[in-house]
């Protein structure tokens, strides 16, 4: 994203807007910024575009200052507009375009796995959307979330031909504690950790400019 660096910033009564060279504006609410809401326009101004325009700090706003990066929104506005693709085909995944897929997966692994962890994942979307998921992973070079994600995938392979396994919920409960306490714990807070490393390798590789 270094080629199309953040350009502007703005306020308005109830919004932050951020503009890139290309030309995307993307707006969010202050709301979501209370720093930000509280500030006066004189605070508000007192903004720096720095790492060669990839985000904006506000230095003197709080004790260690404010700072947003925009592969964060960004990455956000791509979930959004594949999100809204996905639910214009009545949630056809199979319908969307194939790095429509790839950002879908991605946004349910985020989603999920901040909520509930892998196997909250895994037990709502299932394997198509895991191998997406994983597939979209290297793609974009998230190496330690790829790590992460198929150990955990490896790790509940040995129920797929269970005979008490009906539906993808039926999982958690075949476990052992053993391996309960590995996905969801440990494992888990790896991946807490690993993710971070998603909104910039994945607006870097899926947005265009």
């Amino acid at each position: 994203m270094n080629d199309n660096p953040i350009t502007q910033v703005g306020f308005d009564a109830e919004m932050l807007c951020l503009e890139w060279a290309d030309g995307l504006r993307l707006r969010q609410p202050l709301k979501r910024f209370s720093a930000l809401q509280a500030a006066s326009d004189q605070q508000r101004a007192d903004c720096l575009i720095q790492a060669r325009g990839r985000s904006v700090c506000w230095p003197h706003l709080a004790p260690d200052g404010i700072t947003l990066e925009g592969h964060d929104w960004i990455w956000e506005h791509l979930c959004e507009q594949a999100m809204g693709r996905l639910k214009a085909l009545d949630w056809a995944l199979d319908a969307l375009c194939s790095r429509d897929q790839s950002i879908v997966a991605l946004w349910r692994l985020e989603a999920d796995g901040y909520n509930g962890g892998f196997l909250q994942f895994f037990c709502n979307w299932g394997e198509q959307t895991c191998q997406l998921a994983l597939n979209a992973l290297a793609a974009i070079g998230a190496h330690a979330t790829h790590e992460l994600v198929s150990r955990q995938r490896q790790l509940i392979a040995h129920l797929e031909d269970h005979p008490e396994l009906e539906g993808l919920w039926d999982i958690p409960g075949l476990l052992s504690d053993e391996q309960h306490e590995l996905i969801s714990g440990e494992l888990d807070e790896q991946l807490w950790s690993a993710m971070e490393e998603l909104p910039a390798l994945a607006a870097d590789y899926f947005y265009g400019g």
